[in-house]
């Protein structure tokens, strides 16, 4: 048991994504909850990189229920990215409602997807 905590662990810090845990209580909004959840991998405009093999989410065509189903339970398909089961439905919102925020703004700037997204 001892050595299956450990790997999680190192695990969880290779990943670079933060860890299923949500007593933040000083993180309130949207953007800062998806800072603190998914902006290591996603990045702070939700571009992700290509490189690296993160999508940019900010160009998902999931519908808002969708994404928080993928959050929160959704299994399978070679997922990497890591299921948030005990996250808070009102936080799972708000950050899928922050998802929806920075797809909205890349739409009306169009041109700035295609930079973000060949960034090496």
């Amino acid at each position: 048991m001892k050595n299956f905590l450990v790997v999680s662990m190192i695990v969880m810090s290779v990943s670079g994504c933060s860890p299923d845990q949500h007593d933040h209580p000083n993180l309130t909004t949207g953007e800062q909850l998806f800072n603190y959840h998914c902006a290591d991998c996603h990045g702070v405009q939700g571009t992700g990189s290509l490189f690296d093999g993160m999508p940019a989410n900010i160009l998902t065509i999931k519908s808002p229920q969708e994404i928080i189903n993928y959050i929160t339970s959704e299994t399978g398909h070679e997922r990497e990215m890591p299921v948030f089961r005990t996250m808070p439905a009102d936080e799972a919102q708000a950050i899928t409602d922050h998802l929806f925020t920075l797809k909205n703004s890349f739409d009306k700037n169009g041109s700035q997807i295609k930079q973000l997204l060949i960034k090496p």
